[in-house]
């Protein structure tokens, strides 16, 4: 049991170190924005402590993924790597939601701002 345990905490590692790298963070990023500690991330990445399902949470939601895509296996086949596969669509998603809320946010404000917004009233 052990021997799975040990391999379940160096996935995770890899999981977070993969995500955290396609993101460009370094540790000390993730570690800000997840309010960890940078050795926390360290110790996590290189499979010596095991996560909390809070610390979880909190990296998975730095990174922009789903806490459960750091628990992904390797992928036995090779050229496909479902983790970086889902690692890089929840982040395009991700983006993608933040570039439309921040957009429609700033038209909406355009629009409140402008001597045509009082004409309905």
């Amino acid at each position: 049991m052990e021997n799975s345990t040990s391999r379940l905490q160096a996935l995770l590692g890899r999981n977070i170190r993969t995500a955290r790298e396609k993101r460009g963070y370094s540790q000390q990023m993730l570690a800000e924005r997840a309010e960890l500690s940078a050795g926390h991330i360290t110790d996590l990445e290189q499979g010596r402590k095991w996560v909390s399902a809070d610390s979880l949470v909190r990296i998975a939601d730095a990174l922009g993924i789903e806490p459960f895509m750091l628990l992904l296996p390797e992928s036995v086949e090779s050229g496909t790597d479902a983790f970086s596969l889902l690692t890089e669509y929840a982040m395009s998603v991700r983006e993608t939601v933040e570039g439309t809320l921040e957009t429609t946010l700033r038209e909406m404000l355009a629009r409140k701002d402008s001597p045509e917004s009082g004409s309905g009233e």
